[in-house]
């Protein structure tokens, strides 16, 4: 038999964890039972590195009922590279299914512990808290500026007599946008500072966050809706500086588009296209 044969044999083993393909691969019977050491390798591969890549999904609902979560995730959705860097891009979709699913509708996913009020506090806000550790993730994990737009880039850019208005730039690779459910954002940050003693209600609003990596740390904050549309205008492909302001203000004429324009280079959130 070939090496694909056998490759795609090995592959479905650890997949499914059914050996009857590898049979033929395997002299000896007993070789089958050994063979259950790579699966629960690649299992554990896996899990682990859905932990690693949404930490604060697993301080939320507990080490134990992330793995049983993960394993299932993993049944349904095993890599498919030959890298573990930044599995688990459906996993916040699959976590929503999972708790609409129709055959947990009179059970629940998760074990609730004494220190957890009821199942549904596990539920409120998981999703979106998945959504913004994978954000942090790929912030994390993303290419550097080509060319970061920076005060003293400015200051060159002005002694030139260039018209700052009308540079074309958009957002650093870093940043990441994303809408998160009414209270998710302000769990998410007592999560990750061990800030636990506050009032989690849901709220009626969205979030709207950004994220981006400064200096080799991942930073976060939530937008003004004015920022949101600014944001927005320089995402993809960019526009001009003065057109992303213009439709900043459009949202709000009171907008400081100094101040926004200061941040925007201390904290090196965009960069020139180049041509």
């Amino acid at each position: 038999m070939s090496t694909n044969q056998y490759i795609d044999a090995f592959t479905r083993y650890l997949r499914t964890g059914d050996p009857s393909a590898m049979k033929h691969f395997c002299e000896n019977p007993s070789h089958i039972k050994r063979l259950a050491v790579y699966r629960n390798g690649f299992y554990k591969g896996c899990v682990d590195a859905l932990i690693a890549n949404f930490p604060m999904c697993e301080k939320k609902v507990g080490s134990e009922n992330f793995r049983k979560m993960a394993r299932l995730y993993v049944d349904r959705f095993p890599p498919e590279q030959g890298t573990l860097v930044g599995y688990g891009l459906s996993f916040p979709d699959f976590i929503a299914r999972l708790i609409k699913d129709s055959e947990f509708e009179n059970k629940h996913i998760f074990e609730v512990t004494v220190n957890q009020q009821s199942a549904s506090d596990l539920y409120m806000n998981l999703v979106d808290i998945a959504h913004l550790d994978y954000a942090w993730l790929m912030s994390l994990m993303s290419a550097d500026s080509i060319e970061a737009l920076t005060i003293e880039h400015i200051t060159q850019l002005m002694e030139q007599g260039i018209e700052l208005t009308e540079l074309n730039v958009k957002l650093s690779p870093s940043v990441q946008l994303l809408s998160v459910n009414g209270s998710a954002f302000f769990e998410w940050i007592s999560l990750k500072t061990n800030n636990y003693g506050v009032d989690q209600a849901k709220s009626p609003t969205d979030d709207f966050v950004m994220l981006w990596r400064l200096q080799g740390a991942v930073q976060a904050r939530s937008l003004c809706s004015a920022e949101v549309k600014l944001m927005q205008a320089l995402q993809g492909t960019g526009r001009s500086l003065g057109d992303a302001f213009d439709a900043a203000v459009t949202v709000d004429e009171n907008f400081e588009v100094s101040e926004a324009f200061t941040a925007c280079l201390q904290n090196e959130l965009l960069e020139i296209q180049i041509n």
